[in-house]
């Protein structure tokens, strides 16, 4: 039976079947899967898949190649794109996967391209200023400044694609749908570590310290100390820990080190300030953020295996660039491991 390339569009009804469907599939969709648990779903949000899951009989296509796609062109010049694939997670050592997942990857773009971006987020304006710590923060890449993320901005026939995992960054690449002015860049390897967090605990932080949130008027620091696009309408969305010295007398103490858990709950803008490094606070934030800030994505996860609710799902994770050593070495002391490469694209829609 020939495979189906027909791609439909998930409801809101549909979102926990999904959510399922996508389940045996973790971590390698993690991405995608917390994308759409954390919800925030602006009225130009789509879910694109090739399974149809408003028909009852989609259980029966669980073996056959599929993909699914979150997109949001509202985010732009943020990632607007996630996908996940089924060859992502188990494919054959030869070649035999690429046909049909080309065919899949092809539609699923033409109908992303469809998706138009609004006058308003044409004209985002970005926080232009630049750190002087760019190889510390978490995240980047050392080799990267901020010109490079933005420079799809004022072309909508050009999305970024997040996390894009590597087997389908090579089918992206195969269609010639890279931009070629920033392929450099779009091939850009990042390393995603995971994280069990079914036992995770938070620690005490050394004396002189407290923790406390990012409040909205220190935006303007947070993205000063990073060269990946930030914005205050994303920022203020997500959960966030930042830590402040106890012994000051201003009534508004600025964060001497932060991080956050972005829009697909992934750890990330996680900083401290050079004067502070080497007491240990990105590995105390880290563990703050996942012990109590995950949580919204335990409520409704459905159960990995027979056991008695102890193997169910509960990852975390972050990407960080392959020349980001700082970033690495935190990630390890989390006890995150990684195992394969994503990637940010800007891909050519039209």
């Amino acid at each position: 039976m020939a495979l189906s390339t027909e791609i439909f569009e998930v409801s809101s009804d549909s979102r926990q079947d999904l959510v399922r469907w996508l389940t045996p599939y973790m971590p390698t969709c993690i991405a995608l899967c917390r994308r759409i648990q954390f919800g925030h779903f602006t009225p130009g949000s789509r879910l694109l898949s090739s399974v149809n899951f408003a028909d009852p009989a989609h259980e029966g296509h669980a073996n056959e190649p599929w993909i699914v796609a979150f997109i949001d062109r509202t985010c732009r010049p943020e990632t607007e794109v996630w996908i996940a694939a089924s060859w992502e997670h188990d494919r054959p050592a030869d070649d035999s996967w690429l046909p049909q997942a080309e065919s899949l990857v092809k539609p699923i773009i033409e109908r992303i391209g469809k998706i138009k971006t609004s006058p308003q987020d044409a004209g985002v304006v970005v926080n232009s200023g630049r750190s002087t710590e760019l190889p510390s923060t978490f995240n980047g890449s050392a080799s990267v400044d901020r010109d490079h993320y933005l420079q799809h901005l004022q072309n909508e026939q050009i999305a970024l694609f997040g996390s894009i995992h590597s087997s389908t960054c090579t089918i992206l690449n195969r269609l010639g749908l890279v931009d070629p002015k920033s392929a450099a860049v779009s091939n850009l390897p990042y390393r995603k570590y995971m994280f069990d967090l079914r036992n995770v605990t938070p620690r005490s932080l050394p004396p002189g310290f407290r923790y406390g949130k990012v409040d909205p008027k220190d935006y303007p620091l947070v993205m000063s100390r990073t060269q990946i696009p930030r914005q205050d309408r994303t920022l203020i969305k997500l959960p966030s820990v930042a830590v402040y010295p106890t012994d000051t007398s201003s009534t508004t103490p600025q964060p001497i080190a932060w991080g956050f858990l972005g829009l697909d709950a992934s750890l990330t803008t996680l900083h401290v300030e050079p004067a502070y490094r080497g007491l240990g606070l990105a590995k105390s934030l880290s563990l703050k953020l996942f012990s109590e800030d995950m949580n919204m994505y335990w409520q409704h996860n459905p159960i990995t295996g027979q056991g008695d609710g102890h193997d169910e799902e509960r990852y975390g994770h972050a990407d960080v660039a392959t020349d980001n050593m700082a970033s690495q070495r935190v990630c390890e002391s989390l006890g995150g491991n990684w195992d394969f490469e994503v990637f940010w694209m800007r891909v050519v829609l039209a």
